[in-house]
């Protein structure tokens, strides 16, 4: 059971993601045309990559502190 739900869920995220994100960019054209749109909003390449760096250093700690790395490292021959 647990196994099903996982791969539920691992199915499910990038499906309810782009429809998050499609939710978003439809207000956000809503905006642009009422120019209501805030300034910060006009740069989505600079917070993508703020975020996928946050997201990569959030991967490492937890890589880091669940991996069983023994002596040496988990590449370590």
């Amino acid at each position: 059971m647990r196994v099903v739900l996982l791969v539920l869920v691992l199915v499910m995220a990038p499906t309810v993601a782009f429809f998050l994100w499609a939710w978003a960019v439809k207000i956000k054209q809503e905006r642009k045309v009422a120019g209501t749109l805030p300034a910060w909003q006009d740069m989505p390449v600079t917070w993508l990559a703020i975020v996928g760096l946050v997201c990569t250093v959030a991967g490492f700690v937890v890589m880091f502190f669940t991996q069983d790395q023994g002596y040496g490292g988990l590449f370590a021959s």
